[in-house]
């Protein structure tokens, strides 16, 4: 079955990382550099300066300060006066803090969308479950995880709680760079992925919420067992 993207949840277009009508400059780039940060395609350690970084973007310097301002107050880099703006390592006591706030926010949801039995959720997961194939099948890591992302998003959406979807978009920072290491380092672990997100499908088509939050529960506790092997693989990137 081939499935069209326009029929899973987009990420970007409820979220406010970039203003729908007419996005500034300073927006674009902080979407931008924050989508490569995220993605890895920016690492660890990292430095950049703005004058750098406006060349290559083909912009002036003026939104390239706003935008590492914007990221800076989310803790995405370290901007020094007079010194070059640097990207940091990846925190195990920031990743357990983000971890406890998703997994909070998302055990509750989940209760909320089992209870209410949105007819059309069950076509959304498994739309977003096929395109997860397929990245898998490329071998797309920044895919693969965007539509994690989605798949876990239509517990939010189908529930109206948009508000705390967007609140761990906002906040999942170092959990997020640590999922997409995981994710990238064995095609095994994609696999393992997609089969407990059809697992979850079954369980929310059951009414099964009991088996259902144990499920969800490992599946986002699965990254700390996994740490310290992702530490020894990715030195320079965590801390």
């Amino acid at each position: 079955m081939q499935t069209q993207k326009a029929d899973v949840p987009e990420l970007r277009d409820e979220d406010d990382f970039r203003t729908k009508e007419s996005p500034t400059v300073a927006g674009r780039v902080y979407a931008l550099l924050r989508e490569r940060i995220l993605n890895m395609q920016l690492v660890p350690g990292t430095s950049m300066s703005e004058q750098e970084m406006a060349s290559s973007l083909g912009v002036s310097r003026t939104p390239v300060r706003e935008a590492f301002i914007r990221l800076s107050r989310e803790k995405m880099v370290i901007v020094s006066p007079q010194r070059r703006t640097v990207i940091p390592k990846i925190s195990f006591d920031r990743v357990k803090q983000e971890w406890f706030l998703r997994e909070s926010l998302e055990y509750a949801a989940l209760e909320q969308l089992v209870l209410s039995k949105t007819p059309d959720v069950i076509d959304q997961l498994l739309g977003v479950i096929e395109i997860q194939k397929e990245a898998t099948q490329r071998g797309d890591c920044a895919a693969f995880l965007e539509y994690d992302d989605a798949y876990h998003k239509v517990f939010f959406t189908a529930t109206d709680n948009h508000l705390c979807f967007q609140v761990l978009r906002r906040n999942v920072f170092d959990y997020q760079r640590l999922r997409y290491l995981s994710l990238c380092s064995e095609e095994s672990i994609r696999l393992m992925n997609v089969k407990q997100h059809e697992k979850m499908v079954k369980l929310i088509a059951k009414g099964d919420l009991d088996q259902l939050q144990l499920l969800l529960r490992g599946h986002l506790r699965r990254i700390f067992k996994e740490f310290e092997t992702l530490k020894g693989k990715f030195p320079d990137y965590i801390l």
